[in-house]
């Protein structure tokens, strides 16, 4: 911890230093402007005519917004020492032409520079403009133009104090660069060891981050390209810096699946930075940077507004980390295009506003993706164990199925081979009765019930394929009066004519999601095992009602017969050729049906049965 407390104590023994030059070294200076709308104006021209030049009351925040005019400024000193040399620094990186002249007794010297200009051809190989006052010379003269903002902070100080406020400068270019590299240098390490493309993207976010701070504040033209200055007039990187964050909200956010409406407005952001790039690349440098300025504008308040709405609309705890990294980035951002466009004073913070923001930035936004990984890594955990439950539940099934059609195999094998050797004895007694009439019509019945026997089996055994080859049932909306009514019309039409039955029906046009066939069959099911285990010595009576439950509908099919114990055979009333009546009928395959298909409607079914007191079945459909 002890380097932290140097670096803070060094750091403010520096700035300390740089007030007190400011307070009692300071030079006295006026600065006067006056516009060339003409840009024909020689320097001799604007010298003759006094009355047009207009003293600049706040040198430190001259600011003429956009425009392309040649400016000329003239600056006297007020108080200089005898053989002390000063520095004049322009704190624009991006003014294409200055030309300086400094009018001494006996000759006038000329500098010219500017980031059109290569980077040796400056006086002082400074990343902004620096150019020396020599004490010999009585005043001078300035001009310059340029494309884009038309912002000079304009101060003059002693070559010590100037390197005191310079060493601040680098100090915090350093620290600001250091942090940005050593935060890409972690995340990718965390990226190859997670393999998460949040880091990915991260890591691009910063990288355009460090490229927009090393464009605005000229060291990419002093380290990157000083001998090729036309780059700086195509600021492809800084439009692809803009990209990159653009990406990274987009991804981290997770806007296309959590707010697509949010998400849209980022794509129209995206297309207005795409339209600035290519009217910057066609040669309108001027309008595109004029333009790009709104974008800072409108991104920063963007961003904020994202954390917020996604964090507190959308409960995404990640975002609260976010929210903050680019609330102090906004702020931050705000102030530097404030003072650059000469809204607020030109000081230390306000210059460094988007180093200082950048910095804080980075370590909300760090804490952030750490966030966000450690969010992924719950939903992957979770997405984990579901995978665990549903393959645990698949093989639960599979081994329903299995176990169904093992007892499907031992049941055909005695009930095919029944009616098959049935049919083969009665060939043979057919052939040794042929000749008498009445014991032929017998046999040929007998063969008749056989063969129905073996057709019901078949029948069975294409039923039970077909429902364990059908994983899912194609739901649809469906009235389930109409399918109850057309099973129960064919069930009375199959009974004998004196057959009595009673019907109490209450329940009404219900929508629900199920399959027609599979609600008609489940209809023929319970009506037929009514009829089927009734109490011959009573009026067979079959109750149908409706009720709601949660988000279910369901219906309760009741009958008045035989019935049987339901909770003895609670664990297998639904099995497959499961039988509890004593009556000897049915097959049990009915209720297995039944089951079988209400769960591939992601329906319920329940049944509730007491001996010689009737039998309650309860079908549950989804509601539309």
């Amino acid at each position: 911890m002890a380097y932290r407390y140097f670096f803070l104590c060094s750091l403010f023994f520096i700035t300390t230093r740089a007030w007190c030059f400011d307070a009692y070294d300071a030079i006295h200076f006026e600065v006067y402007y006056r516009i060339d709308s003409t840009h024909q104006l020689s320097q001799a021209d604007v010298l003759k005519d006094d009355a047009k030049w207009m003293l600049i009351k706040d040198p430190k925040n001259f600011n003429l917004g956009h425009n392309d005019y040649n400016v000329w400024l003239l600056l006297r000193l007020k108080n200089k020492k005898i053989g002390k040399d000063y520095l004049l620094t322009i704190e624009n990186a991006h003014l294409d032409t200055l030309v300086l002249y400094k009018y001494g007794k006996s000759h006038t010297q000329v500098v010219s520079t500017g980031d059109r200009q290569v980077f040796s051809k400056r006086e002082h190989q400074y990343n902004m403009f620096v150019f020396t006052l020599p004490d010999s010379c009585d005043f001078f003269l300035l001009r310059t133009t340029t494309q884009g903002s038309l912002s000079m902070p304009i101060t003059v100080k002693g070559v010590n104090e100037y390197m005191v406020d310079a060493n601040v400068d680098t100090m915090m270019l350093a620290l600001f660069f250091g942090v940005v590299f050593l935060s890409i240098l972690l995340n990718i390490m965390l990226y190859y060891r997670i393999t998460e493309s949040i880091y990915l993207f991260y890591i691009l976010c910063l990288l355009g981050n460090a490229i927009l701070n090393a464009v605005d504040s000229g060291v990419a033209f002093q380290f990157l390209w000083p001998n090729h200055p036309g780059i700086n007039q195509y600021v492809g990187l800084f439009y692809a810096c803009v990209v990159m964050n653009l990406l990274f909200n987009q991804k981290f956010l997770s806007l296309k699946e959590i707010a697509p409406v949010l998400n849209k407005v980022y794509y129209a952001l995206f297309i207005y930075v795409i339209v600035l790039a290519v009217i910057n690349l066609i040669g309108y440098y001027n309008i595109s940077i004029q333009y790009l300025v709104y974008y800072f504008y409108l991104s920063s308040f963007l961003f904020l507004f994202s954390g917020i709405y996604i964090y507190f609309i959308k409960k995404y705890r990640p975002a609260f980390y976010y929210m903050l990294a680019w609330g102090i980035y906004s702020v931050s951002g705000v102030v530097y295009m404030l003072a650059s466009e000469g809204l607020l004073p030109f000081t230390f913070l306000t210059k460094n506003a988007l180093k200082i923001g950048n910095i804080l930035e980075i370590i909300f936004l760090f804490m952030a993706v750490v966030d966000k990984i450690y969010d992924l890594g719950k939903a992957k955990e979770h997405s984990d164990y579901e995978a665990l439950r549903l393959a645990e539940e698949n093989r639960e099934i599979l081994l329903a199925r299995n176990n169904a059609l093992e007892k499907f195999a031992n049941f055909t094998a005695h009930n095919i081979r029944g009616p098959v050797s049935s049919i083969m004895g009665l060939t043979n007694l057919f052939q040794m009765v042929k000749q008498n009439d009445d014991e032929t019509n017998k046999v040929v019945g007998f063969i008749r019930q056989s063969a129905l026997k073996l057709d019901e089996v078949v029948k069975d055994m294409i039923l039970l394929l077909t429902l364990n080859n059908k994983e899912e049932s194609q739901r649809e909306e469906l009235l389930l009066a109409p399918a109850y009514y057309e099973a129960k019309e064919f069930f009375l039409s199959t009974l004998p004519e004196d057959t009595e039955v009673l019907f109490e029906e209450s329940f009404f046009d219900l929508k629900i999601y199920a399959e027609e066939a599979v609600l008609k069959f489940a209809f023929d099911q319970l009506l037929n095992n009514s009829y089927k285990f009734r109490e011959v010595s009573r009026t067979l009576k079959i109750t149908v009602r409706q009720e709601e439950e949660g988000r279910y509908r369901c219906i309760y099919f009741s009958d008045n017969g035989i019935g049987f114990d339901s909770a003895r055979y609670k664990n297998d009333v639904f099995g497959l050729y499961k039988r509890f009546h004593v009556n000897g009928q049915g097959k049990g395959l009915g209720l297995y049906f039944i089951k079988e298909y209400m769960r591939k409607i992601k329906g319920k079914v329940g049944i509730e049965s007491r001996q010689d007191e009737g039998t309650v079945v309860r079908l549950c459909f989804e509601k539309v």
